[in-house]
Parts: structure tokens; sequence; C-alpha cells
């Protein structure tokens, strides 16, 4: 910036030397007098920029500045996906065998463990899930009380969708479960545009999501645009799924600010 106030300074100096020239009968090159322009230029728009930046209040109020902190840095926003003590990654497979399944073999032995159910998309694409398969393992889901999410990703286990586990439980195991499981799961793998049909059974979709290096007024902006939860992705880049934001949760640590 002192620089660019030199710069100006000279150019206004150069301005007045021409002037004095003009007064005294001197006579001044064309290619001189476009210097002398430009110099009055920049020193105009310097002057701008510097009523600008003085005039701009560089306090911020104390929500202000909680808002402008990065959604990873807030302790306990974030609803984490169970990750470690003693919680179950059930992956599933278009291969998976659902008698190989340790927790439909066994269902007793994980009925006071968080369970998190991952489906993920087949690499070839022609390999699609089979609905009374997925049927199946949510019928031995539903007997356990801790099945918690149901997520869906891509072959390079990037987010797709989500689904609650209650729903998972009421929605998959009925009478029409072949059709939903179809409509919600097979139909979102075969285009992930139609992830958006999991709003209807109260799931996120693909573009229901924010990075966890957002800033906390991103996320406020989202949730006034009508988001009630948005699925939180780690650095956003790789679309590696983390968690839960919930409003009810950002409104209150906002709130308490």
């Amino acid at each position: 910036m002192g620089k660019v106030l030199v710069s100006a300074a000279a150019g206004a100096v150069a301005a007045s030397a021409v002037m004095a020239a003009f007064y005294f009968g001197v006579r001044v090159s064309p290619e001189i007098l476009m210097m002398v322009a430009a110099a009055l230029c920049i020193g105009a728009a310097v002057s701008v920029l510097t009523r600008v930046l003085v005039d701009t209040p560089t306090d911020k109020t104390p929500r202000e500045k909680f808002l402008s902190k990065r959604i990873r840095d807030v302790k306990g926003l974030i609803d984490g996906f169970p990750k470690s003590d003693g919680a179950v990654q059930l992956s599933i497979r278009c291969d998976t065998v659902v008698d190989d399944l340790d927790i439909v073999k066994n269902p007793a032995n994980y009925l006071d463990k968080d369970v998190v159910v991952t489906i993920k998309e087949a690499k070839d694409g022609n390999k699609t899930f089979n609905p009374v398969t997925l049927k199946r393992i949510f019928l031995a889901l539903k007997q356990q009380p801790n099945f918690v999410h149901l997520i869906l990703v891509d072959k390079h286990n990037e987010f797709v969708g989500y689904i609650p586990s209650l729903r998972v439980k009421n929605d998959f195991t009925g009478d029409d479960a072949e059709v939903l499981i179809a409509r919600h799961i097979v139909d979102v793998f075969a285009d992930h545009a139609n992830s958006a049909n999991l709003r209807a059974i109260n799931g996120l979709a693909a573009t229901d999501t924010i990075s966890d290096e957002d800033h906390l007024s991103r996320a406020l902006d989202k949730m006034q645009g009508g988001f009630l939860r948005l699925v939180v992705l780690k650095g956003g880049y790789h679309r590696k799924p983390v968690g839960l934001l919930h409003s009810e949760r950002l409104v209150s640590a906002t709130k308490a600010e």
C-alpha cells in the first residue's frame, strides 16, 4: 500500500511539473502527456481506495467473529458418525453374501454397539444391488436398537446420499420394501441426481452437504435457506462424510455468542 501511495504522489508531482511547463511556454511531447494522464488516474484511484480503507470499520462484533470460525473448529457442533468405542462399520457391496455377515448370524453380539451401515456403489457400472437381498440385510438390522445411520457412497467412497436408520427400519422392511429400496438406493446409484428423492424419506441428497472447512456463516445461510440438516464432508474436496450438522445445534451455538 505504501508503494502505491508513493507512486500516486510521484504522479501528482509529475503532473504539476507539466502544468508548470505549459505555463512557461515549454513544449511537451504527446508521450509525456499520456504518462501524466495515467499517473493522475492512479492517483485518483488510490485516493478513493485510501478513503474506503479508512472509513471501513475493522472491529467485528463477538457474533461476527464467531461466525467467521470454521465448522471443524467449533467443538460439539458436528454430530459425528461413530468411528470408535466399539462402533460397527458395516460395508455392503453388490456381491455381499447376507448369510456370511456376522451381524446376521449372531445379532445378539451387536445389541449394545452403534452400527453404521455404508452401501457402496459397484466399481463395475453394470452391476446393481438386488432389492430382495438388501431387504434381508435391513430385516436383520431392524433388530439392532443402535443401528444409527445408513450412508450411500460411490466407488471412490465419496458421499452420494444419507438415510436415517428409523426410515430404513420402517420403509425398507415392509411389504413394499423392494419398491422403495429400488427407488431410494438402486436408482440413486444408477444416477446420483436421483439422490434428491431421499428427501421424501427424511434423507439427504448428494447436494445437501457442507465442508468442515466452511465458515459458520455459510452454514447458517444454508440453514436459513431451508436445510434442517447437512452432511459434513471432510475438507470438502474428497467428499468424505464425517457427520451431520443440525440446524438447532447451529442456531443454539450462534445465539450463545
